[in-house]
């Protein structure tokens, strides 16, 4: 799905900027990513972590696009939007770790230890990148 179609089905659209949503939104990225860290993480958990740096990494993701006066409700019109706003955006790195995640919820996908790792190192990376850069000052 291309921007064009996000915005003609109704996925992406303009709202109020909402300081305290933000905020919000930042603490909860924060916490998930917390409770991944402090984690003993194995075998048999992994997917469930990778699904929490993912989410955390929509948050930051998603109070990005609210402070821009987007809201967003498809998680790929989520990184399409960003990628349109954001020139270094690794829009394929991002849509790699959402595919991920959707074979973990919604088809029952089990992820590999190392691979699993990998991905939350690149979610957390990710997520922190953009906060530095785009949401400094509510940090």
């Amino acid at each position: 799905m291309d921007l064009d179609e996000c915005y003609e089905k109704g996925l992406i659209k303009k709202t109020k900027i909402n300081s305290s949503l933000i905020r919000s939104l930042i603490e909860m990225s924060k916490i998930n990513e917390t409770t991944v860290k402090e984690s003993k993480i194995n075998e048999v958990n992994i997917s469930s972590y990778v699904v929490l740096a993912y989410e955390s990494l929509r948050e930051v993701m998603e109070a990005i696009c609210i402070s821009r006066g987007f809201k967003v409700i498809s998680h790929i019109c989520l990184g399409e939007l960003l990628k349109n706003l954001i020139e270094e955006f690794d829009f394929n790195e991002f849509d790699r770790i959402r595919y991920l995640r959707n074979g973990i919820n919604y088809y029952g996908t089990k992820i590999e230890i190392n691979q699993g790792k990998e991905i939350i190192q690149k979610a957390f990376d990710t997520k922190n990148a953009l906060l530095r850069k785009y949401l400094k000052e509510l940090i």
